[in-house]
């Protein structure tokens, strides 16, 4: 049986939950057992610890891979059950078999999942915690210039800020690890590629060779200079997994499909025999020379996207000047004036918000719900609600991140009249350049520093 986990909180979430260090991923956590006294070192004996429910417990968490701060998951769920029985939570199953797998006839088996109000909604505050930790951080590395570690790869030891030891290992070892834009926890993750480069263990395929000089020969031959994105101990590295839903497996014939079209389309791209890809052609950026230009031509000359897409109907604007001219005629919204207060970072999360609440035929002001496209916009249009909501409606971390998909009007927001540069914000721009950060951002600490 599978063991899987999903996550959230009552209105009294967790203590550890709260009181635990904003910029430390929990380590050697002791979490005891939700019946008996055992008691496990999270997150080394997370798999023990769940293979013990099911065995002496017969207790399976539903979707547990994707609990964010599972450690305070089942703190929560501990003093729950030290006054409930696992009735009076859990969805009851009876199986024709043991916990080892030997036949016996209806076997009780017990299910905690997110069907529960109370699971659901702690699942979903922890879930809400482990972003906003995960944002705080990484704003946090891309300001702080007090960095300073020792290349992977060689002597030299690089200071300031973290991008600059990143730019280090592509420019100098075309070593990929990710864009500094992207990346959270980044010492932990150096820390971790380093203890694998010390046991002499391949970053990509993880095979152990003799000595250094043939693991890194094996590394440049098989273009294994990059981690393997495939590994689940990687995605807490990244940000983007922090507001991702579940993931759907692709249906083996459809994955064997897109294959063979990626396979004619990028030919000689993917070594058949290994498996590795053509690094040079993958991962080659803008300011590379020469032997690594990649091609560009599908990028819009003037610098933005080829059409921009309204926030509340289907126009396409050739650029953000027609845009904003078209919601100011057909909508009454001046999106410059609307936004005139807000810097970058509240601006993104408006558009998320505007693009959320459309999809979803809800008004972008009120809230109301209706049945389709064509009521909406009467509605929003005789009430005057083509507007930018309540701050309270928009201004929430998961509004950080896009709802729509290559959604062009996010890549040319930092056009918009009077956004002038805040000294008590920094700036990210568009997701292919380098983190610009503004002049005073070099001296915000870590304690003054606010989302």
């Amino acid at each position: 049986m599978d063991h899987a986990v999903a996550v959230s909180v009552e209105d009294s979430a967790p203590e550890q939950a709260k009181s635990s260090a904003p910029l430390k991923p929990s380590a050697n956590t002791a979490i005891k057992c939700l019946k008996c006294d055992k008691v496990y070192i999270f997150p080394a004996d997370k798999d023990d610890c769940l293979a013990h429910f099911y065995l002496e417990h017969r207790l399976v968490i539903a979707d547990v891979e994707e609990i964010a701060l599972l450690e305070d998951y089942l703190q929560y769920w501990e003093k729950e059950f030290q006054s409930h029985e696992f009735e009076q939570y859990c969805t009851t199953m009876f199986l024709d078999q043991l916990p080892d797998g030997k036949y016996s006839k209806n076997e009780k088996y017990y299910l905690l999942c997110d069907i529960l109000p109370q699971d659901y909604e702690l699942r979903r505050r922890l879930k809400e915690e482990s972003l906003s930790k995960a944002l705080e951080r990484h704003q946090f590395e891309l300001t702080d210039r007090n960095f300073s570690k020792e290349c992977l790869f060689c002597r030299t030891v690089i200071k300031g800020l973290r991008a600059d030891y990143l730019d280090h290992l592509f420019d100098k070892h075309f070593l990929l690890v990710g864009k500094p834009e992207k990346l959270v926890y980044v010492d932990e993750l150096l820390d971790h590629l380093e203890a694998n480069l010390n046991q002499l263990v391949c970053l990509y395929c993880e095979k152990i060779f003799k000595d250094r000089p043939t693991l890194k020969e094996h590394m440049r031959k098989k273009g294994h200079k990059r981690i393997n994105p495939n590994r689940k101990e990687y995605d807490k590295y990244f940000l983007i997994n922090y507001n991702r839903g579940p993931t759907v497996p692709t249906p083996r014939k459809q994955h064997h499909q897109k294959r063979r079209q990626a396979s004619a389309s990028v030919s000689t791209s993917v070594d058949l025999e290994t498996g590795s890809v053509d690094f040079d052609k993958h991962f080659a950026r803008p300011d590379s020379d020469g032997e690594h230009d990649s091609d560009w031509s599908d990028w819009a000359g003037d610098g933005e996207p080829s059409a921009i897409k309204c926030l509340f109907c289907s126009h396409l604007g050739e650029n953000f000047a027609d845009l904003k001219e078209h919601m100011n005629e057909t909508h009454q919204l001046d999106f410059d004036r609307a936004t005139s207060s807000l810097n970058f970072y509240q601006r993104v999360k408006v558009v998320n918000y505007l693009r959320r609440q459309i999809c979803m035929l809800r008004c972008v002001t009120c809230d109301l719900h209706f049945d389709d496209q064509v009521l909406l916009a009467e509605h929003m249009a005789q009430e005057s609600h083509c507007g930018i909501g309540n701050k309270a409606s928009w201004d929430k971390p998961e509004f950080f991140f896009p709802y729509m998909e290559n959604d062009g009007l996010l890549c040319v927001l930092d056009d918009s009249a009077g956004d002038e540069p805040d000294a008590d914000v920094v700036r990210i721009i568009s997701e292919d350049n380098l983190a610009q950060i503004n002049k005073d951002a070099e001296s915000l600490s870590l304690e003054n520093f606010k989302l």
